[in-house]
């Protein structure tokens, strides 16, 4: 196998008490041929510090910052700021499998059509990892675990007009995909990954979901304001969907109105 550089790229806003833990976690990797780029998107508590703390006792990290301009723009700053071959995204407060990185390069390697890799999420509430769902609620079936795919085009596509087929930070993606799609959008403060999925789709990026055990992604619930995050979901889903609208089918549009109208009549009403 080739040892292809991995640039994991953590974005942080004022989560300076959970991104130590993080960033200790990255140490278990299996796989060591990694930088870890944290970009520090205008934080007002310890973040630099934190940062500068890991970068000084391993220079694979490298600590950024930029003044605050969200969660898109950080992940950018990160990429072009990345020198790996593969990009493996990893929010401030989530963990991955110590085996994530080293089996998911491995496939990708003797897949070279393959251009984004994406497993499992689990789901933990507080600090406790013990305990594990496959929903954020922790209550409810996963309504995407129907939608994993495999493929390129209109089989991603027809799959993410549904919803977002996986967390961020569930994928391992070539660089090359930045010359086929470009950087996240920046107009977009939530779901910012479900429109980049969408736009790779569409420029014909093969995707292929490998639930290995193994390559698992790990996110952190229950520590945000749910109604403000809801509300915020809503709105840039709203978008989304309509920023779609044009290029659908009219089979498709037809979903996609019923769609907007759920949303619509969340915000209007406020049931968030």
């Amino acid at each position: 196998m080739n040892n292809p550089l991995v640039s994991i790229i953590v974005p942080c806003y004022n989560y300076a008490e959970f991104l130590r833990e993080t960033l200790q976690d990255l140490l278990k990797q299996e796989y060591t041929n990694w930088e870890c780029i944290v970009v520090n998107d205008g934080s007002t508590d310890d973040t630099e510090g934190v940062a500068r703390e890991f970068a000084q006792r391993d220079a694979r990290f490298r600590y950024c910052f930029q003044a605050n301009q969200g969660l898109s723009s950080a992940r950018n700053f990160g990429m072009k700021q990345s020198k790996g071959a593969y990009l493996q995204f990893l929010d401030s407060d989530d963990f991955i499998h110590p085996s994530k990185l080293l089996k998911q390069v491995n496939e990708m390697e003797s897949r070279p059509e393959v251009e984004i890799i994406y497993g499992k999420s689990l789901f933990f509430f507080g600090d406790d990892r013990s305990l594990l769902f496959q929903t954020r609620d922790g209550k409810k079936a996963s309504s995407n675990q129907n939608l994993r795919a495999s493929g390129k085009g209109q089989t991603i596509f027809k799959q993410l007009l549904k919803n977002n087929l996986m967390e961020v930070s569930c994928c391992l993606m070539r660089r090359g995909v930045i010359d086929k799609v470009g950087f996240f959008d920046e107009q977009f403060k939530s779901y910012e990954d479900w429109q980049y999925w969408i736009r790779c789709a569409v420029a014909g990026v093969v995707f292929q979901y490998h639930p290995e055990a193994g390559t698992e992604t790990f996110i952190r619930c229950g520590h945000n304001s749910m109604m403000k995050n809801r509300k915020k979901l809503a709105e840039h889903g709203l978008m989304i969907r309509r920023q779609l609208h044009p290029q659908l089918t009219f089979t498709q549009k037809l979903y996609n109105y019923y769609r907007m109208a759920k949303l619509q009549t969340r915000l209007t009403f406020k049931i968030y």
